[in-house]
């Protein structure tokens, strides 16, 4: 049975209502931790949407979201610290020279809903890049 709840009365939303307020809540505390600008913060709830479904147990069943959607447990081996810095592979984007760096300093922003790639912010490039070559300190 689905049941729907009168227009812009958020009093009849009270479990999502809650469930985004603790979502902003976690994304203001990221951005203010790790000295983010504030214009990634589409890409902070993103990464804390991501880390949550993975991690917090659903109490009543004991289990993950992903698992309870999945099937199978998650692997979490693959996360990093949001904020941190980190280095980008220059993977043949550019022509190097002899004596240049082949990688680029980074801030980690997060996970690629669509792969299994990184999202970072490249300071050099001033532009948010997805990579499976991130290495995070």
């Amino acid at each position: 049975m689905h049941n729907f709840s009168t227009p812009r009365t958020p009093q009849q939303n009270g479990v999502v209502e809650r469930k985004n307020r603790f979502l902003e809540e976690l994304a203001r505390t990221m951005l203010n931790e790790y000295n983010v600008p504030k214009y990634f913060w589409a890409d902070v709830v993103s990464t804390t949407c991501y880390v949550l479904n993975r991690m917090l147990i659903m109490p009543i069943l004991k289990i993950t979201p992903y698992e309870l959607f999945k099937g199978r447990k998650p692997n979490v081996t693959y996360l990093k610290i949001f904020g941190c810095t980190c280095f980008v592979l220059n993977n043949g984007k550019e022509n190097l020279g002899k004596f240049d760096s082949k990688a680029d300093k980074a801030i980690f922003l997060g996970y690629s809903l669509t792969s299994k790639v990184y999202r970072v912010f490249n300071r050099r490039t001033l532009n948010v890049e997805e990579s499976i070559h991130a290495c995070c300190l």
